[in-house]
């Protein structure tokens, strides 16, 4: 008796507590709270579609759902992960993480080139070209949204670069078609496309629209190709002078005869066959400034007249472009006084007005591609070459600028001391010690002087083509000189 009083009690005292508690209510609905499976729509011609509310952009996504998710089983399974994939988002923007913008990445990338309108032409053209490569790499990759770029798929596209063969002109092709080496490009010309798509999409981080991208894995993902070291290669005092001694016989070469010399209106063998590429070449020799900048002066930036520090009149440059590194200032003419005769020879010729060499670019790189093939310049001579020969001179020579010539040369072809050390100055052995010029360091005094005798006003029947093309051209006719 005792025994079932007290089970009856114990049963009452739960009874009362389960009374006494909260009634819990039964879950309702699918295991994907959040996100909202709509059935087809007949009248609509849309097949089994997902609505959900994105965490980054606080607004309602439609979604029509693969066919291939065909029974309900598989819909509802797709709808948990997704869900599951939302709420861990959630805890991220919570945490801090930047939020998606949603923008594709072609959009992203013409963005960057809207915002930038002052790249040179050339810097705009090797942008574009490496930035349309990763374009066509991420639609093959299936990146449509530059939130979908993170450190991973950059490390893939590094790879593409990498694996793309060598391509050249094809022979006997039609206009700029290319056919593929079996050898790999080179590492300098992988890097330079490297260097350019993360120099975009550096620019595209710091605006926000690569969400899942840090400064560390632009630079890790990018990661630049080991290059061998290499001698710096610079042109030595019998290759200077083989060098000017071929652009003087190129620029002393006359026709045999035109049609007004067989006219009598001008002396036979009078016109000039090319213009004039050796006082280009002494005076990015004697500068090293970048044949850019060399093209682009105007004697509005050669003042003849500027003193040094003792009060005498050596002249300087000031080259209002600049260097692509804003280091370049004035180049004093003390250096090279050959420098400062020839340019005044040349402002004698030409008035002085507008720019100090006419030629374009392109015909001064097809005249020295003419001095290299057919009279005699060393093989190796480029603008690039001139330019570091230019450094090593300056740098290796005493009597130029004494103690501080690592810092004055490298300013003067602009950039730092350890960028000069590292691309543009070697050691240069046989320079005289009593020279204090940049063409007596470099032996080419003699040669230096013969290109300032042909810039001097010529004989008075000698009339160069491409200025009696152009006076022609402006309607002036020619007249015989007087003798």
């Amino acid at each position: 008796m005792a025994s079932s009083s007290n089970s009856s009690s114990r049963e009452a005292s739960q009874t009362l507590t389960a009374a006494n508690r909260p009634i819990r209510k039964r879950r309702k609905g699918k295991a994907h709270r959040g996100v909202v499976l709509l059935p087809p729509d007949p009248k609509a011609r849309t097949g089994h579609r997902a609505r959900w509310l994105d965490p980054d952009s606080g607004k309602h996504v439609w979604k029509t759902l693969n066919p291939e998710l065909n029974t309900v089983e598989l819909r509802e399974d797709w709808a948990s992960q997704k869900a599951k994939a939302i709420a861990l988002r959630q805890l991220q923007l919570m945490g801090g993480a930047p939020r998606a913008t949603g923008t594709g990445l072609a959009d992203a990338v013409k963005r960057y080139f809207e915002d930038h309108p002052q790249l040179a032409s050339e810097t705009q053209a090797l942008y574009r070209a490496a930035a349309d490569k990763l374009l066509a790499w991420s639609t093959k990759a299936g990146i449509e949204t530059a939130d979908d770029l993170d450190k991973g798929k950059l490390v893939g596209f590094r790879a593409e670069l990498v694996k793309e063969p060598k391509s050249i002109r094809k022979t006997g092709g039609r206009r700029g078609e290319r056919e593929a080496l079996n050898t790999l490009r080179s590492p300098s010309t992988v890097n330079r496309e490297l260097r350019s798509v993360g120099t975009v999409l550096t620019y595209l981080r710091r605006l926000g629209l690569l969400p899942n991208l840090s400064s560390d894995d632009v630079r890790d993902g990018l990661q630049k190709l080991r290059i061998p070291q290499k001698r710096i290669d610079y042109r030595k005092p019998h290759e200077l002078q083989k060098l000017l001694d071929a652009a003087l016989r190129h620029d002393a070469e006359t026709f045999d005869a035109t049609r007004e010399e067989h006219a009598g209106k001008r002396p036979k063998g009078s016109t000039l066959r090319h213009e004039p590429i050796a006082p280009v070449i002494a005076v990015a020799l004697v500068t090293g400034l970048r044949i850019s900048h060399l093209l682009a002066l105007v004697w509005s930036d050669v003042d003849l007249e500027a003193l040094d520090h003792e009060g005498r009149p050596v002249g300087e440059i000031v080259p209002q472009g600049g260097s692509s590194t804003k280091r370049t200032g004035i180049i004093g003419l003390e250096i090279s006084p050959g420098l400062r005769r020839l340019l005044a020879a040349m402002k004698l010729k030409s008035g002085g007005r507008g720019k100090v060499f006419t030629m374009t670019e392109h015909e001064v790189n097809a005249a020295l591609k003419r001095l290299i093939g057919e009279y005699g310049a060393p093989a190796g001579s480029s603008w690039s070459a001139f330019r570091r020969t230019c450094g090593c001179y300056l740098t290796n020579a005493p009597g130029i600028f004494g103690s501080a010539s690592a810092f004055r040369s490298a300013k003067q072809l602009g950039h730092s001391v350890q960028i000069a050390e590292r691309h543009y100055v070697d050691v240069v052995r046989g320079i005289p010690r009593d020279a204090r010029t940049v063409e007596a360091a470099m032996q080419i005094t003699q040669q230096f002087d013969r290109v300032i005798a042909a810039v001097r006003p010529a004989s008075a029947h000698q009339i160069e083509r491409p200025y009696a093309a152009r006076r022609a051209k402006s309607g002036q006719p020619w007249s015989e000189p007087s003798k």
